[in-house]
């Protein structure tokens, strides 16, 4: 066995509860008031003023907490309390399926798919009361663009909407007579259109239920010209390089121009697509590539501190009528700017002049940057100190407002912002990250980024720009949650713009953009048997059309405890808790989101064993629904982005928390507790996964089977894939099979293996081929491209594998039963 860390099992009998001040600067970071045997009574972290836990009176026999949901196929499935503490094994953290509502097939038949629409518990809590007893969080994610399996309807007509609080008609609103509908939002009675009940075509009546907008809670329709508010905007891409001496010494520009050059015909839009260009170091630069000119011609603006606006005509063309100029410029780029010594950044002017130029048209802003803005506006000073270990809102938030109050004037107009960070020094992305933030943008991120010194990188930059050219968006869109009365939406968490509590402003929506809403309970809606959710989006698309989007999602209501416990998803509570404990992190401080994170769960296990009211006080019971969630809180506290113990860049923590925040949660969950493999034995077909198959581009690759994240699962025999999220890891044990060694990684023996190796190479071995499409199948649909490392076990970057074996003890952090240990301390 390979020389890892004591895993849960092998510390089982060996071990006792460590005193929580002993943990206060290890594994979870936190203090406990409380004496052995005292009820812990702490204020949730998703609700404001939810009191203390139950109190007596509200306490329920264990059996009555034994609820009933469904299960996809019709049955009901039962919902029973478990004994964490005699749970023989680690509960395996994989994508479980998805409680469904309990609602009756034909309802369920009707539903939005949950690729679009996903709450945190399937069972709406009758009252706000009901929330507060069950500790849970009542969140929503919103898909709203993603290529789903069910692709909405496109219906020939705008569907009625109710005029009280403009909710689309939808499968699940009742009619109370042949004239009039019943709004499941509002509540309010609207006349029924003429053209539900009468078949102009045919001039006989109809009935109303046969309408699609009646049969289908996903549809689509265009916006008729009537609607529309002005002419519509072509799509406008608008590229920001930094060409300091800094940015040419990691020689990017020439990647980057090379990979657009290759998809310059491969950028969505249509025959109206405008594309410009600027770039910067201690002057900024523009480029005039209107048809009528021989040769791209460069205008220089040397006052950076009163930056000169060209005509928009000057500098957005059509792409297709400079598509020469255009290739020429991008050929000429990476040498134009080769002899220089500036290492001035004036970004926060080039931008200022970026957001003037599209004050009108809108657009998608790609901006480039490699070091810390140190010119005009915008200009930031060194922030990080390696010795302050408090990360207080002072390093984790903005330095200055110059970069929020941009952005916002960014997504007024409906410009998304992107940036690419290719530094090799601390740039503040606390700072700038705000671009991104608050326009719908996405942040890509290559610390220590060079051309030659750094091929993972460079493979992962292009990957990802190629990919992020060619993907489909939205673009001016408007998104609008409406949900039945007496829900309401308390807090956003995502990459956008809140100009109400029901109406996101996105200026760019990509297929993985992913909202989340915290609902509260303000009223009674006990009276409903059902609640509705409904999502529409309105966008301009890349060929010129302007659509509205509808998902409705429908989900019923119950009074008892149970009920709730039976539909919670844990999936999504975890995804929901990982983007409460950033936003706290950001605004109070690290320390405080890891204590929030641990009174969270003590108040869910204190809430349901006071409810339980259960006579064996040595126990821990949690509703099965729930078992993996302690498992999923203790991988958060040891995640890089919250993990006190751990030495990383401030920049890198903040990139680690924007994918936290802004990823979808397929992504999150990657990332919390990652995917572990033992791909020798599957190239030899002994250990295959059968529910893990994924589609390639020609024939499904079945995964291999998983194991648990602990060292007790490795062995020096194998080798061992860990999917990360945004990395794979190949662990390689000094006795490795031999033919594996030949056949994948290209090499005759373990001794010949390089100890850094950031590449897997291709081979033509049949083994090489089942390996590299494995590798494929796992980053499918991912924003962020994974790259994979090869660790062999005597390397000095086993530490990175070992860090991320979840279910073990590290120096700095509990295993699995320790902390188990610890929260029935607390209980």
């Amino acid at each position: 066995m390979p020389v890892f860390p004591k895993s849960s099992k092998q510390l089982k009998r060996k071990i006792h509860p460590l005193p929580p001040a002993q943990h206060s600067n290890g594994a979870i970071g936190f203090q406990s008031h409380t004496h052995p045997g005292q009820s812990v009574q702490h204020k949730s972290l998703w609700t404001t003023g939810l009191g203390t836990s139950a109190t007596q009176q509200d306490t329920l026999p264990m059996e009555q907490l034994m609820g009933t949901t469904s299960n996809g196929n019709g049955q009901q499935a039962e919902v029973r309390p478990i004994n964490l503490l005699e749970q023989q094994d680690v509960p395996r953290a994989e994508p479980a399926s998805a409680p469904e509502p309990n609602l009756t097939p034909s309802l369920q038949k009707l539903n939005c798919s949950s690729d679009a629409i996903q709450c945190t518990l399937v069972n709406i809590p009758q009252s706000q009361a009901l929330l507060k007893q069950v500790k849970l969080p009542l969140g929503l994610i919103c898909r709203p663009f993603k290529d789903s399996r069910e692709p909405p309807l496109l219906i020939p007509d705008v569907p009625p909407q109710c005029p009280s609080c403009q909710t689309y008609i939808n499968p699940f609103v009742t009619f109370t007579d042949q004239r009039h509908w019943k709004c499941n939002s509002c509540f309010s009675l609207n006349e029924v259109p003429g053209n539900f009940i009468f078949d102009t075509m045919t001039g006989s009546p109809s009935n109303p239920y046969n309408r699609p907008e009646l049969q289908h809670a996903a549809v689509e329709f265009l916006v008729p010209m009537e609607y529309q508010a002005g002419q519509l905007r072509p799509v406008t891409y608008l590229f920001v390089f930094d060409v300091s001496d800094c940015a040419l010494e990691t020689g990017y520009l020439g990647i980057v121009c090379k990979i657009l050059l290759q998809n310059i015909d491969r950028l969505p839009g249509d025959s109206q697509t405008r594309i410009g260009f600027i770039t910067f170091s201690s002057t900024v630069n523009v480029f005039q590539l209107h048809n009528s000119l021989f040769r791209p011609r460069m205008m220089v603006m040397a006052d950076t501190d009163d930056i000169f606006v060209p005509n928009e005509n000057e500098m957005l063309v059509n792409l297709q009528q400079s598509r020469q100029l255009i290739i020429s410029l991008l050929e000429e780029l990476p040498g134009m700017f080769r002899d220089t010594q500036k290492k001035a950044c004036a970004f926060g002017p080039a931008l200022q002049l970026a957001q003037k130029v599209l004050t009108y048209c809108g657009g998608r802003v790609s901006a480039f940057l490699t070091q810390l803005p140190n010119t005009g506006c915008g200009s930031l000073q060194l922030r990080e100190d390696p010795g302050d270990c408090t990360l207080g809102a002072k390093h984790l938030g903005s330095a200055m407002n110059f970069y929020k109050v941009l952005a916002l004037e960014f997504c007024g107009q409906q410009t998304g912002v992107d940036l690419f960070l290719l530094s090799q020094q601390y740039t503040d992305l606390a700072s700038i990250a705000c671009l991104s933030r608050y326009t719908c943008g996405s942040m890509y991120y290559y610390p220590a980024f060079h051309h030659i010194h750094s091929s993972a990188l460079v493979e992962k930059l292009h990957q990802e720009f190629q990919s992020y050219l060619t993907r489909s968006f939205g673009h001016e869109g408007m998104l609008r949650i409406r949900c039945t009365q007496g829900l309401i939406v308390d807090t956003f968490y995502g990459n956008s713009f809140l100009q109400s509590m029901q109406m996101l402003t996105v200026p760019c929506v990509y297929p993985q953009a992913e909202f989340a809403f915290q609902m509260l309970i303000d009223g009674a809606i006990a009276e409903s048997s059902h609640v509705i959710f409904q999502c529409s989006l309105l966008y301009t698309s890349c060929q010129g059309e302007r659509r509205v989007r509808i998902y409705t999602y429908c989900l019923p209501v119950v009074s008892s405890p149970a009920d709730v416990y039976a539909g919670a998803n844990v999936g999504i509570i975890v995804g929901f808790l990982s983007k409460m404990a950033v936003d706290r992190s950001v605004r109070q401080s690290l320390s405080s989101s890891r204590d929030e994170l641990i009174k969270m769960l003590t108040d869910v296990l204190v809430a349901y064993r006071t409810s339980a009211r259960s006579p064996q006080h040595a126990t821990l019971p949690i509703p099965n629904t729930l078992l993996q969630l302690p498992l999923y809180v203790l991988a958060l506290l040891k995640q890089p982005a919250f993990h006190t113990g751990l030495t990383m860049t401030l920049d890198e923590r903040i990139f680690r928390m924007s994918q936290l925040m802004e990823q979808p949660l397929s992504f999150v969950l990657q990332m919390v507790y990652p995917d572990l493999y033992r791909i020798d034995d599957y190239l030899n077909g002994e250990t295959v996964d059968n529910q893990g198959s994924v589609e390639t581009d020609t024939r499904p690759v079945k995964r291999p089977a998983l194991i648990p994240l602990s060292a007790e699962g490795l062995t020096l025999a194998g080798a061992f894939l860990m999917d990360c999220g945004n990395a794979l890891y190949l662990w390689v044990g000094r006795h490795c099979n031999t033919n594996f060694l030949i056949d994948v990684l290209g090499v005759t023996s373990y001794t010949s293996l390089p100890a850094t190796v950031t590449l897997l190479p291709i081979l033509e071995s049949p083994a090489s081929k089942q390996t590299h499409a494995l590798l494929e199948s796992l980053r499918k649909e991912r924003i962020y491209y994974a790259p994979c490392f090869i660790i062999k076990d005597d390397s000095t970057s086993r530490s990175i594998f070992i860090q991320h074996l979840i279910n073990d003890r590290t120096e700095s952090a509990m295993s699995y039963y320790e902390f188990l240990l610890h929260l029935k301390e607390q209980v």
